[in-house]
């Protein structure tokens, strides 16, 4: 009889221990954390940023022996698709004219499918772009 008591009493007692209600945990608060840090920091951080390089995508527009062909072309460029980066460099003895950022391939294809009405003859190359100028 004190084991059946025991048991009821306990079986009663369960019911009553359970935690909390779990069912709507949008309503719960968490606090803010504060954050005290040095203010060279940050400056760290966006010299870090404009070192930063990865492996991109580019359309090169052009690549021949004339600096002022290139600029003619690159200001084409600029005019039509005032959005997007263009780069003249200079790789031994051509000038390239290359425009945008893109971290796909896909992307890179996207907008040379665009472009080409106007450059026939570009191309999409691997080069190291910067995080700052990436098209989305």
């Amino acid at each position: 009889m004190k084991k059946l008591i025991l048991a009821c009493i306990l079986s009663f007692s369960f019911q009553f221990l359970i935690a909390q209600d779990v069912t709507n945990l949008d309503s719960v608060q968490y606090p803010t954390p504060l954050v005290i840090k040095d203010s060279r920091i940050d400056k760290l951080n966006e010299t870090y940023h404009s070192t930063y390089k990865l492996i991109g995508y580019r359309i090169q527009i052009y690549s021949g022996d004339k600096k002022q062909e290139g600029n003619q072309i690159r200001s084409k460029f600029s005019r039509i698709y005032k959005k997007k980066m263009t780069y003249l460099d200079y790789e031994q003895p051509y000038w390239k004219v290359r425009a945008g950022d893109f971290r796909t391939k896909l992307e890179a294809l996207k907008f040379k499918n665009e472009i080409i009405n106007h450059f026939e003859n570009c191309f999409i190359i691997k080069v190291k772009i910067e995080i700052e100028n990436i098209d989305n």
